[in-house]
């Protein structure tokens, strides 16, 4: 009887161990590794370089696990038979499967799935004793698989999808807020936005002629919504640069004669189809704040200012006291909806 208690109770016992360590193995996140990695946590390093060669402490555990489910079924079997009779193997046969599949199986995968962030760092242990004793094993296992999966790539990279999913579950379980949650998802989505659909269009956008000189604007630089202005030389189409507000004002009343094209800076120009992430990055990279958007003949179309990528960037309008209109791109809307309907009433 004694045998029959310690080969069921070892074969549970073990087995339960190795689905525990499994479905911690499985459920531990990276992402919970890496940042605990970065505070100087040794065993997150340790976990983590489980995670990236995952066959090695998989077939630890696999391996332990056959061995304790044939050994105790077998051992078992015998002692059942011994103390009540061959007859009553199916009616054991049935309760140690049924023990097996409860407290070896569905039990311990549910607590290692539900309570991994408590249990990778204990799992460490277990699992390096287990690699260590069990290494011939593993390495046989491994040359096997090897055969296999030699020419297979099996890629580690998380997709974009993914990283939002994650953004998603994290903002319902409260991990992170539903704004951080967003934030993730507009900085993905940058780079499917072009500089066409967040550019001040040109029939909104104020520009100066290069020829105006210092007294005539100074009076109203004062009074600019914006600081920087773009310049054109001879058409609105022919933008040279653009001029900072503060250093027609800096003159108080210096070099009046001299005109703004003696104060522009230079300006990049880009293509409507430029995307939002790279605009955001040569911003940061060339340390400017404002770029002109050309159509394929050179003519301008708007420009796109840092803030109008950061607007993007954050899901909603930065709006300054000074600001007149929320949504620059609007009025321009209304006013070509308004030119449509006056041509229609012409032709009626």
């Amino acid at each position: 009887m004694t045998t029959l208690i310690v080969a069921v109770c070892a074969s549970i016992i073990i087995s339960a161990l190795c689905s525990l360590l499994e479905s911690v193995l499985y459920s531990t996140r990276i992402i919970t590794l890496e940042a605990a990695a970065a505070s100087g946590n040794r065993l997150a390093l340790a976990m983590r370089a489980f995670k990236s060669k995952v066959d090695r402490p998989l077939a630890a555990i696999l391996i332990l696990n056959t061995a304790a489910n044939t050994a105790g079924a077998a051992l078992a079997g015998w002692a059942a038979g011994q103390v009540w009779g061959p007859g009553s193997l199916w009616a054991f046969s049935l309760f140690f499967t049924l023990a097996i599949l409860i407290f070896s199986e569905i039990l311990p995968k549910t607590v290692g799935a539900v309570h991994w962030r408590s249990l990778w760092a204990p799992s460490i242990f277990p699992l390096r004793v287990m690699i260590l004793l069990l290494r011939p094993f593993i390495w046989m296992t491994q040359a096997l698989t090897g055969l296999i999966t030699r020419t297979s790539k099996i890629g580690s990279a998380v997709s974009e999808e993914e990283i939002l999913a994650a953004a998603a579950m994290g903002a319902r379980g409260g991990e992170i807020s539903r704004m951080e949650a967003e934030l993730i998802g507009n900085i993905i989505g940058l780079e499917e936005i072009t500089a066409s659909d967040i550019m001040t269009p040109r029939t909104m956008m104020m520009s100066l002629s290069g020829e105006l000189t210092v007294d005539e604007v100074e009076l109203e630089a004062r009074r600019w919504a914006h600081t920087r202005i773009p310049v054109w030389r001879d058409t609105p189409d022919e933008v040279v640069g653009y001029v900072h507000k503060d250093d027609i004002i800096r003159l108080e009343g210096r070099d009046l004669d001299k005109t703004l094209l003696n104060f522009v800076k230079p300006v990049r120009f880009v293509p409507p189809g430029a995307n939002a992430l790279k605009l955001l990055a040569g911003f940061l990279a060339r340390k400017e704040h404002l770029v002109v958007v050309v159509d394929e003949y050179g003519g301008v179309m708007g420009m796109v200012t840092l803030e109008d990528v950061i607007e993007s960037l954050v899901g909603s309008e930065i709006v300054d006291e000074t600001d007149q209109e929320v949504d620059l791109q609007e009025p321009a809307r209304r006013r070509a909806r308004a030119m449509l309907k006056a041509s229609e009433e012409d032709q009626s």
